[in-house]
């Protein structure tokens, strides 16, 4: 069941006033000085906005300066949000107005697909020691290095698709991650999904008369990882594969493709049209894994 998110932050808003009444109550308790404040500012609503403005920071000094004499923090009386970028409303920016990171991070979580983002697998989790020898720490090294770089520089990249392959347990998969994580973290709408859990969705689509595929064409990052591994669906697989490679390449919207597939078996696999979309490049840099497996040292890769 799909996250409502408009609940959930309203929820967060309820907990977030609940908590602040209670402290409101332990300070009065304290001193009734703080319900003459607090009567003093609800008087400054009814007020022009001038006289309301100086009022409201009027008191705010003076409940400061009464919860100091107590020992307390500054803001003991604010509202305690869990996200104080957005205050518990999930968007920030006025008046146009965008989805903060937090709800971002919500909404990638909430997504059921095998490929989903997680704390492992960052840049700032990337370890040197997994490697098993030097040929394959420099290339990891060097793939690392221009996919920070290319996160960094989201969304609008230079270049803005990379097609990365390679052998199974090279971390690949792990960079897609980074990138995707990355992403998030600066506040950027992601999506990261497996092209089986792609297909999935688009057949649970045809069942639900509706179709997933303007998120897929649509979201400002997509990393797609396995690409190769899904069932070849007729009238489906290629089809929606080709519809995002095509509305995506045409309007330069950032995306990472993930595969095992060298360029000439992706396009073995699924006919020129596809391929020279995925891996045009002119808007698309190709990344090669090379070197030995990382699931047989310290780490692994995928």
């Amino acid at each position: 069941m799909k996250t409502d998110f408009e609940a959930y932050y309203a929820s967060l808003r309820r907990q977030a006033l609940r908590q602040m009444e209670a402290r409101q109550r332990e300070c009065s308790a304290l001193d009734p000085a703080f319900d003459a404040l607090q009567a003093k500012r609800s008087r400054a609503f009814s007020m022009p906005a001038q006289g309301a403005k100086l009022t409201l920071s009027t008191v705010r000094l003076e409940e400061e300066a009464l919860l100091k004499r107590y020992g307390l923090p500054k803001d003991y009386l604010q509202p305690l949000y869990r996200c104080p970028l957005c205050q518990d409303t999930g968007y920030v920016g006025s008046p146009l107005k965008r989805k903060c990171a937090c709800r971002l991070k919500l909404e990638q979580q909430d997504r059921a697909e095998a490929g989903r983002i997680n704390e492992r697998e960052t840049f700032e989790a990337f370890r040197e020691d997994i490697y098993p020898d030097q040929a394959s720490k420099q290339n990891g090294l060097k793939i690392m290095a221009f996919c920070q770089k290319y996160a960094d520089s989201l969304p609008a990249p230079k270049i803005p698709q990379l097609y990365i392959y390679g052998l199974a347990g090279r971390g690949k998969s792990f960079m897609g991650n980074a990138i995707a994580a990355r992403a998030i973290q600066r506040g950027i709408d992601t999506l990261r999904l497996t092209a089986y859990r792609m297909t999935e969705e688009v057949m649970a689509g045809f069942s639900a008369n509706s179709s997933p595929l303007p998120r897929f064409v649509q979201v400002p990052l997509l990393v797609l990882d396995d690409l190769g591994t899904e069932a070849m669906i007729p009238n489906v697989t290629a089809e929606t594969l080709f519809a995002i490679a095509d509305q995506r390449s045409a309007g330069r919207l950032p995306t990472v493709y993930i595969s095992n597939l060298t360029p000439d078996e992706l396009t073995e696999r699924y006919g020129e049209r596809i391929a020279s979309r995925i891996t045009d490049g002119a808007i698309t840099r190709t990344i090669r894994y090379s070197g030995n497996s990382l699931r047989t040292s310290k780490g692994d890769g995928r």
